[in-house]
């Protein structure tokens, strides 16, 4: 196996502006007035916004920037993202897929990141005026990206059984995505799963939090990467 980067792609993460149609809602005009911005640079979340999301269609998989927020947090937490030997990407309900430059500090805390978000998602990158963002889009859509980018390993609860190193080891072999959906209840959706092309559950006969899949891919990562190093330096 010879060494190359890991993709890491959070899935359909739980990640939005408030739609229009909210703008109006009391949870909405009360969480604006608490933080004195517009509802067009307010995060969905559903902690805030329960009662307004009433009335959304898909309202199980929305209002969750916290699952993603927690992810990121996790995966950025290794040399590895900084020497660039992992990359990470995190693609959004409404199709688009973002990268996160290597070395990027991912706000702690939680009001700090949803206000980098709602930046993020009003401008297509952050900060709106660098020339080099920190963070910023790389494709309109999951289509555009894999066909751009290559293979995409889905992490799915239905799919084939598989331990966490061989699925590492198959997406450096075949210089393939690692996909972790980023969202709190449902399936994926059947336009997601067709361009996975290959389907592997890890859940080992439990449902793990899309946090908990995160720190087991980070910890097989890191000891396949480091043991690929030594015998290499051998």
């Amino acid at each position: 196996m010879s060494f190359t980067k890991i993709r890491i792609l959070f899935v359909e993460s739980s990640l939005e502006l408030i739609p229009e149609e909210l703008y109006n809602h009391p949870d909405v005009i009360k969480t604006c007035k608490r933080y004195g911005i517009p509802a067009s640079r307010v995060i969905l979340d559903k902690s805030l916004h329960y009662n307004a999301m009433s009335s959304l269609s898909l309202k199980w998989k929305r209002g969750r920037p916290d699952i993603l927020h927690i992810c990121l947090l996790i995966a950025s937490d290794t040399p590895l993202v900084y020497e660039g030997s992992i990359e990470l990407f995190f693609h959004i309900l409404d199709g688009r897929v973002f990268k996160i430059r290597g070395g990027t500090r991912i706000p702690k805390h939680f009001e700090r990141f949803k206000g980098v978000m709602a930046d993020l998602l009003r401008n297509n990158k952050v900060p709106p005026i660098s020339l080099e963002p920190l963070i910023f889009k790389v494709a309109d859509n999951l289509e555009e990206f894999i066909g751009r980018e290559g293979k995409l390993i889905l992490l799915w609860e239905k799919g084939e059984p598989a331990t966490m190193d061989n699925i590492v080891r198959e997406a450096l072999r075949e210089n393939a995505i690692i996909g972790i959906g980023a969202f709190p209840h449902g399936d994926f959706e059947e336009s997601t799963i067709k361009y996975a092309y290959r389907k592997y559950s890890v859940m080992s006969g439990r449902q793990l939090t899309a946090w908990g899949v995160t720190s087991r891919l980070i910890c097989a990562i890191e000891d396949i990467i480091s043991k690929a190093t030594i015998t290499s330096n051998a």
